[in-house]
């Protein structure tokens, strides 16, 4: 059977790799990062997920109907979305123990996404898939090899069929096979050259909360051979991205998570108002901040972070909030009467200055259920698309907390199923997880490991690698 190439290793290139492992397919992840994760293991608030398994655990019923009421197209990502994050957080080994239900924005008040009770979500979830197919790439290699720090250049093209890629990885190689293309938006590229400067000049000022990794070279790649581009310009801006004290001016910022407003968080301007919503869709939420003076605040009551304790500790440590003995102390600091500002109770409150900032992109490729598509609305045989590089259908619903890793997961089972049908697999033939346990059930004989110690480990890591970030910002077009 002809192999699979998917450039792209965050949620929506693993999800595709998982499925097409599943129906028996032989898989190349080739991810231009020295690990893989992308974009996806960044995300701080979680994955939203109406109708998952656990919300049925915890007794909500949740259809996701005001979703498909702002944006009826979404009703298909909406209906089968959660299932699909169900499918790969089981075959992730990610238990019930280890998420957690968050009310975050864009929801109506229902707590549906589902994030993480340590560590940053996108890190615990990505990391967890990882692992599982890093397992299987060692016990199946004739199933799946993945490539870290390798740059794919070029799609491989015989006549009008998408045949392969070229890619650089210590020297020029070549992979041939059918192309999965997961390679993510371009928010993180600002140059002048750059797409967000040809279709969103608009927001170029602004700064960003993607890095280089976020360039539309899988857009750019694409578009030469043919493959047509939709709503290019929708590129969404994240009303809270943090201004860290000394950093005020860099271009990068971190993303102060949602959570923390779903937690009870407030949003302020300059004189210590309250001015919009903070549960409206990010994009609402932006455009309030830019009728209304800044510099602006999220703050949140110290008696309101117990769910959210674990960020909260992280942002302090890295000088993201500030803690205040209560909010007079607070008001001073802003020069504000402390009447002006929401009721925060007398106890201690912590505080963040934010900013809006570009984030993600609903604009990209032409795809119909994953097959990219020509100008003409054909399909170019060969070559599929999932996750950011993808145009988002409904880019309302893409506003709302949590909505873009549920397309990464939904877009990347649907394309990984689409190329498994073209190549006639048509039905789940292996048990990924019977094969993971197995191998690691060998290692605990040999050598008896806490796999929880090990994760946590690795995300502690992560989160150190991530805080340098919050030192040293990486500038577009800079790498480590």
């Amino acid at each position: 059977m002809t192999k699979v190439v998917i450039v792209g290793g965050g949620l929506a290139g693993l999800s595709a790799a998982c499925e097409l492992l599943e129906r028996g397919c032989s898989v190349v992840i080739l991810e231009k990062s020295q690990n893989l994760g992308g974009n996806s293991s960044k995300a701080t608030t979680g994955i939203a997920a109406p109708g998952c398994e656990l919300q049925k655990a915890e007794g909500i019923a949740d259809t996701g109907a005001d979703l498909v009421s702002v944006e009826p197209i979404a009703k298909d990502m909406v209906e089968k979305g959660a299932k699909d994050v169900d499918w790969l957080l089981n075959l992730a080994g990610c238990k019930d123990e280890m998420m957690v239900l968050r009310l975050t924005p864009g929801h109506k008040k229902i707590a549906r996404t589902l994030g993480t009770r340590d560590h940053f979500p996108g890190a615990v979830v990505t990391y967890a898939v990882m692992h599982q197919l890093e397992t299987i790439a060692k016990a199946k290699p004739d199933k799946l090899k993945i490539v870290t720090s390798a740059t794919v250049t070029k799609l491989v093209v015989e006549g009008s069929k998408v045949t392969g890629v070229e890619y650089q990885a210590g020297g020029a190689q070549k992979e041939m096979g059918v192309v999965l293309l997961a390679t993510g938006g371009f928010a993180g590229d600002t140059s002048p050259a750059s797409l967000l400067a040809r279709y969103a000049p608009q927001l170029m000022q602004l700064p960003t909360t993607s890095d280089e990794r976020t360039n539309g070279d899988g857009l750019s790649m694409a578009t030469e051979v043919k493959a047509a581009v939709k709503n290019m310009n929708m590129v969404s801006v994240y009303p809270t991205a943090a201004v860290i004290p000394g950093m005020e001016n860099d271009k990068f910022k971190i993303v102060l998570s949602d959570a923390l407003v779903g937690a009870g968080g407030k949003l302020i301007s300059v004189d210590g108002a309250q001015f919009v919503d903070e549960l409206e869709i990010a994009q609402k939420r932006a455009d309030a901040m830019g009728r209304t003076k800044g510099p602006f605040r999220i703050v949140i009551s110290e008696k309101d972070v117990d769910s959210v304790k674990w960020l909260c500790d992280f942002y302090v440590s890295r000088n993201v909030m500030k803690k205040y003995s209560n909010a007079t102390q607070l008001a001073a600091d802003m020069r504000v009467p402390p009447n002006k500002l929401p009721f925060f109770g007398d106890g201690p409150v912590l505080a963040a200055v934010v900013t809006p900032a570009t984030y993600t992109c609903a604009g990209g490729l032409a795809v119909d259920k994953g097959k990219v598509l020509t100008g003409t609305g054909a399909p170019i045989e060969g070559l599929f698309a999932a996750g950011e590089v993808t145009a988002c259908p409904c880019p309302n619903a893409w506003s709302a907390s949590g909505v873009p890793l549920l397309y990464s997961i939904y877009t990347g089972r649907l394309a990984g199923a689409s190329v498994g049908t073209a190549l006639g697999a048509k039905e789940k033939v292996i048990d990924l997880v019977a094969i993971a346990s197995a191998v690691e059930e060998v290692k605990k004989e040999k050598k008896p490991e806490d796999m929880r110690q090990k994760t946590s480990s690795w995300l502690t890591a992560r989160s150190s690698s991530r805080a340098r970030l919050l030192v040293r910002p990486r500038r577009p077009g800079h790498r480590e």
